[in-house]
């Protein structure tokens, strides 16, 4: 997180200090890349505690996406959650969304197959199951209902 914040204030910094000579159409053409750039830092450098980066997270789930097809009822049967950094967790999301129809609903299938963390709320509905998925897994789900994959 310091490191985040060295890197923009001193790209702002410098920025502002170069800016402060041209003209307001030149301010436009370097600010705009600058706050950009600004981003990128953030997103790439924000900390993840138990999680890979988020452009490997983004990485893994076009991955995994664009390998619908090859997915089979076992990437979510027997995946089982564990914090690694090979995006297993969002081909389990896929072929779950997938093969939702097939997830038995009668309290014996567990989010991410996890009963130590998930133990006490199985899966017993589909509707339910965006909203247990963690946060970028939910935008997965989210990308193939409304694409309708």
């Amino acid at each position: 997180m310091p490191l985040t914040f060295i890197l923009n204030a001193a790209l702002m910094i410098s920025v502002i200090h170069l800016i402060r000579k041209l003209r307001t159409l030149w301010c436009v053409f370097i600010l705009v890349p600058t706050i950009l750039l600004s981003m990128w830092n953030t997103i790439l450098f924000y900390p993840q505690e138990f999680s890979p980066s988020i452009p490997k997270q983004i990485k893994y789930s076009v991955t995994a996406i664009s390998h619908y097809d090859d997915l089979t009822p076992a990437d979510w049967e027997e995946y089982t959650y564990r914090p690694s950094q090979t995006g297993e967790s969002e081909k389990y999301v896929v072929a779950l969304y997938k093969y939702k129809h097939q997830v038995p609903l009668d309290g014996t299938t567990y989010f991410y197959n996890d009963t130590d963390y998930y133990g006490e709320h199985p899966i017993s509905s589909l509707s339910e199951i965006p909203s247990e998925l963690k946060p970028h897994h939910q935008f997965i789900w989210w990308l193939l209902q409304t694409f309708e994959k």
